[in-house]
């Protein structure tokens, strides 16, 4: 929606003194963005932290990629810092260029086509689990296993270290929710970090696992004076401090293997919803690889399955919303914005935005193969973020799930079992709650 002119940004809900409207917030985040949505694409919504809900791919557009110096990561980036730290996600554009430039090469595209047969191995050690699944016939949670090859290979790529199927997985889990609590939430964050809260102490035991592998990267590397090729090399050879190349390894890892991972599962999950999807990505894999592992140069080749994937990354978008402040006045799509004013792009209310997508809660992977997908605003779609701060793990990321999904559709299918209903979860990313209940069956 383009507006002439300018006015100002329409208001949510009252809600209550302090707090405004953050009961219902809380109690439903998803629910709530779209329900802002139908008031209007750029929304005040008033919780302790107060914010504009942004879904306007043009307004987006302007804060990511045409005016991006007057936006900055602000005060709810802030508080990411208590588990990240200072990193590439974190440090604002005058900060980021370096640690950004430093590690570049470990994301060339020749090293992502090396990293990416990491995703062939990966996959088919869970292919071995699912053999004894299918045989078995039983239902079982899919989504670890689907976590753990994003896990695997963020792992190799970043650090030379495989963190599958090891405290790393529930320690990411955690950081995630800890983020979020902290950053929308706020209020158990505010009490003491001496009292001995759940979130307290989860956020102790998660930063010491992180601390713990990342700290033993770099002192292993530096014991042996050879830094690697890997993201973690690369970042050790540009002389940055040890604090520097933590926050940064650990912002890589976070921000990446979870992403991948949730990706990965939600795209396997509506496959399993959706026989007609599901079957053009098997014909797909069939023709295509004819039975072997896909190679990095033919992963361009499987356009069905690409497809997929890009429709469960729109309904299921891993990292649903993120803010930047204004730093001066500006005009977002006709809409004034105050300097100071937070701007939470949501990334899940644009993806199902009925001006920009048809039927936007069906998942209809031929939307991305028509020329419709083409002639769409570029910022209505946008699972990896945009303008000059886009993830720097995208090629990676894709190459990762096309790998894993073809590999598994190859052989198996999933069947959701009746007795759970699989609902989003959400903190920092998008999760199933209760996980991804299935029977595993081989393909005949």
């Amino acid at each position: 929606m383009t507006r002439q002119g300018s006015c100002p940004v329409a208001h949510g809900p009252a809600g209550l003194p302090v707090i405004g409207d953050a009961i219902p917030y809380y109690k439903d985040p998803l629910t709530y963005t779209l329900r802002m949505q139908e008031r209007d694409s750029m929304v005040s919504v008033k919780l302790p932290i107060p914010f504009v809900q942004v879904t306007e791919p043009e307004a987006i557009e302007r804060v990511l990629r045409t005016n991006p110096d007057n936006y900055v990561r602000g005060k709810l980036y802030r508080k990411f810092s208590g588990v990240m730290g200072f990193g590439l996600l974190t440090l604002d554009t005058d900060q980021w260029r370096g640690p950004r430039k430093a590690v570049q090469p470990a994301f060339s595209p020749q090293r992502v086509r090396s990293d990416a047969r990491e995703a062939v191995g990966a996959t088919e050690e869970v292919i071995r689990r699912w053999t004894a699944h299918a045989a078995s016939g039983d239902v079982v949670d899919v989504a670890p296993d689907l976590m753990d090859v994003a896990a695997r290979v963020l792992g190799m790529a970043l650090i030379g270290q495989d963190l599958s199927r090891t405290d790393y997985t529930r320690a990411a889990a955690i950081a995630n929710k800890v983020i979020f609590i902290s950053t929308i939430m706020g209020l158990p964050a505010m009490v003491p970090s001496f009292v001995p809260t759940r979130y307290h102490r989860d956020r102790k035991w998660a930063n010491r696992v992180l601390d713990g592998i990342i700290h033993g990267v770099i002192s292993s590397r530096r014991a042996r004076g050879e830094c690697g090729s890997d993201a973690a090399g690369q970042l050790l050879a540009a002389g940055l401090s040890e604090a520097e190349v933590s926050d940064n390894l650990r912002t890589l890892l976070l921000a990446g293997s979870d992403t991948t991972g949730q990706a990965l599962t939600w795209t396997m999950y509506e496959l399993a919803r959706h026989p007609q999807a599901r079957r053009a990505v098997e014909r797909e894999v069939d023709e295509v690889l004819a039975g072997q592992a896909p190679a990095p140069d033919r992963l361009g080749e499987l356009v069905q399955t690409t497809a997929a994937i890009n429709e469960a990354l729109r309904l299921h978008p891993p990292v649903w919303q993120f803010p930047r402040d204004a730093v001066e006045p500006d005009c977002l799509a006709g809409r004034e914005v105050p300097a100071g004013t937070t701007v939470l792009l949501s990334v899940y209310g644009t993806h199902r935005s009925p001006e920009h997508w048809s039927d936007p809660e069906a998942y209809d992977p031929r939307r991305f193969l028509d020329d419709t997908h083409d002639k769409r605003h570029k910022h209505a779609f946008l699972p990896f973020g945009g303008g000059r701060r886009m993830c720097i793990g995208k090629g990676l990321a894709m190459a990762t799930l096309v790998t894993a999904v073809a590999m598994l559709s190859q052989r198996y299918r999933l069947r959701l079992s009746g007795a759970h209903t699989v609902r989003s979860g959400q903190y920092i990313t998008l999760f199933p709650s209760g996980g991804i209940p299935a029977v595993v069956q081989e393909r005949t």
